[in-house]
């Protein structure tokens, strides 16, 4: 008994101990603590309202690379110039691709200028929508964000839909959807992920409500302390149920990480399962666009990576998919939507040099062929559809 009692003491005092050691160190370390917390409940608020519907929506750290003064609307979509009495309203739908039109990557003012021309000739407004990593299920969900809280009514819409979209909705939304009558109603965020990775708000945000509410030191030490122990925990004992416990597809889904590799994979080694799968996303969400009376007309756009090119074999590894054969299967009876397909544009284009378009990550365009072929080409079969109308 008295052994039983030591050994119980022993175990509380460390635990004390440690836990004093923690809170100093903390305490002196505090400033630190918080460099990725939101400057303002206003945005915090705002960020995970939208983020509980779709997923994710932009960082408030990318508002300060915007090529103007950020709105917290900025979060979700940016508008490129005012709607008032305009003749038509096009929206940007996609990934990063689109959403560099306004948050510059690789110094890629480009594309944002041309979009700026653009916008004087013609009574068109603009609204930029594209957020990192948004496929068709989360574009699904925005164009219902935009028009209910927003009264943004888009008449045409220019949705991309990347290369790595397919793996997006595979790995890091398909378990994470919500449907109600079989409509989909939201993309959940994983509240608990078991490791560090894009997306992962949950510790952010918790950081956040102490850095914000909180003005004594010593509180605010003593409260992110409290939540880190919490929050790690919490997170322990999700990955040991779901990992040890539970027999669930979903849970054992969910242990995986939405890393660039797993996330490229279906490019590499498609399952017919998960390309029926995403073909399924891709039709839903044209669907949900279809059921818009105020949509006139959708330009779909895909373009290849790198790797899709034979002479550009990288590591031997190269792309046995490329999404936008699938857009096209898809597309064949549906006159509502043009395809707008630099896989082809590219491969059939000796006058190209492919070595030189690429980003570092193979992946994106550089600044200036995104601009200067990319968009040019967009604004072009635009112009050619407004002239038509």
């Amino acid at each position: 008994m008295k052994n039983s009692y030591l050994i119980t003491t022993s175990f509380l005092l460390t635990i004390f101990i440690i836990y004093i050691i923690l809170f100093f160190y903390t305490f002196f370390n505090l400033n630190n603590e918080f460099n990725y917390a939101f400057k303002s409940l206003k945005t915090l608020n705002f960020h995970k309202k939208y983020s509980k519907k779709i997923h994710h929506i932009r960082d408030e750290s990318s508002l300060d690379f915007l090529f103007k003064n950020p709105k917290v609307e900025d979060l979700l979509f940016t508008t490129i110039n005012s709607l008032d009495g305009k003749e038509k309203i096009v929206l940007f739908q996609g990934d990063s691709w689109m959403e560099q039109i306004t948050f510059p990557v690789d110094d890629n003012f480009i594309s944002a200028e041309l979009v700026q021309k653009f916008k004087n000739k013609k009574k068109v407004g603009f609204i930029n929508a594209g957020t990192s990593s948004y496929s068709p299920s989360i574009m699904n969900l925005q164009l219902d964000v935009l028009e209910e809280e927003f009264q943004i009514f888009p008449n045409i819409i220019i949705a991309y839909i990347d290369q790595t979209d397919i793996g997006d909705e595979n790995c890091r939304y398909k378990y994470n959807k919500i449907y109600e009558n079989d409509v989909l109603i939201s993309v959940q965020p994983e509240l608990h992920l078991m490791y560090k990775d894009l997306f992962n708000y949950s510790q952010i945000y918790g950081l956040s409500e102490i850095f914000l509410n909180e003005k004594n030191k010593i509180l605010k030490t003593f409260k992110l302390v409290n939540f880190k122990f919490k929050y790690g925990l919490k997170k322990s004992g999700i990955r040991f149920f779901r990992k040890y416990i539970s027999r669930s597809e979903i849970d054992k889904s969910r242990l995986k990480k939405c890393y660039g590799e797993e996330i490229l994979s279906n490019l590499v080694n498609p399952k017919d399962s998960e390309i029926k799968y995403f073909a399924n996303t891709i039709k839903e969400y044209i669907k949900k666009v279809n059921q818009k009376k105020h949509v006139e007309k959708i330009f779909i756009v895909t373009a290849p990576h790198k790797k899709h090119f034979d002479k550009n074999f990288i590591e031997g590894i190269s792309y046995k998919l490329n999404v936008s054969d699938i857009i096209d299967s898809i597309l064949q009876e549906n006159k509502n939507v043009t395809h707008i397909n630099f896989s082809k544009i590219l491969l059939n284009n000796d006058n190209l040099n492919n070595e030189d378009i690429w980003l570092d990550d193979n992946m994106h365009f550089n600044s200036n062929f995104h601009g200067n072929f990319f968009i040019k080409k967009i604004l072009d079969e635009l112009s050619k559809y407004l002239n038509t109308t």
